[in-house]
């Protein structure tokens, strides 16, 4: 474990995962919400993960090795999945022994890194930034990432001041210290890395609640007419994105 004023909240955070959030029911609430976009968001990481071939890749994370990697036929030179809680790690083993690609899976702190300067062409992850602290994983993602180098994230804002009361309501499906993207920490990966950004989730998420109660099929007319409308906002009307509940980054070291 590591020392200083962070070796408190990690082993917080190693401590929830090891134990289980209980999120089966929360992420079954919002399935039709996210259908989608979700199948937008694998296309597009499909096509940014084309860089990864046969790269040098990290995984902040040890699960999303097999949707993002494997099963898009990337083969990596090395790909490294680390995180601070062996369950997650011995999850994203379980599929390990039916994969073409051989993850490097180990037990390490994303704050304090322990690899070379300049070691990875691509670093990414799934819904894990908010977990760490923020400016320190940056940090250390820029010292490990070559220059040129690409990112690839998918994170919660935080923003929606609706999905602030959700999180509140829904405490037991997630941890203590996890914290949404806010204004400053879109600006802070300003800082480091030249991005863009993918908004997810607007409308989608009342009418696909909606849509829950009424459809089996997450595809249907009500989550489509949702689908479209949060991409009309986001193309008309810019300062809404912000509001969105998910963002998916690609960027390139700057």
């Amino acid at each position: 474990m590591t020392e200083g004023p962070l070796s408190a909240r990690v082993q917080r955070e190693q401590d929830a995962f090891n134990d289980g959030l209980q999120r089966d029911g929360y992420m079954r609430l919002f399935e039709h919400t996210s259908h989608l976009f979700l199948q937008r968001r694998a296309r597009i990481v499909q096509n940014e993960l084309k860089h990864a071939q046969d790269k040098n890749v990290l995984e902040l994370g040890s699960i999303s090795w097999k949707s993002w990697i494997e099963d898009n036929g990337i083969k990596p030179r090395n790909l490294y999945c680390i995180n601070i809680s062996q369950e997650e790690i011995n999850l994203g083993k379980e599929s390990e022994h039916l994969s073409k690609v051989k993850p490097h899976f180990i037990l390490m702190d994303a704050h304090n890194l322990d690899f070379e300067d300049d070691s990875f062409d691509f670093v990414y992850g799934c819904a894990i930034l908010h977990h760490l602290d923020y400016s320190r994983a940056l940090d250390e993602i820029y010292r490990v990432l070559k220059p040129g180098g690409k990112i690839l994230f998918a994170e919660p804002l935080g923003i929606n001041p609706i999905a602030k009361l959700v999180r509140v309501m829904t405490p037991f499906a997630r941890t203590i210290d996890e914290k949404p993207l806010m204004f400053k920490e879109l600006s802070e990966l300003e800082k480091k890395f030249n991005t863009s950004h993918y908004y997810e989730e607007f409308f989608s998420v009342p009418l696909g609640v909606i849509s829950g109660i009424f459809f089996n099929n997450p595809n249907n007319w009500l989550t489509r007419l949702a689908f479209n409308l949060d991409l009309s906002l986001n193309r008309m009307f810019p300062f809404i994105r912000y509001l969105f509940r998910h963002v998916l980054i690609v960027g390139t070291r700057k």
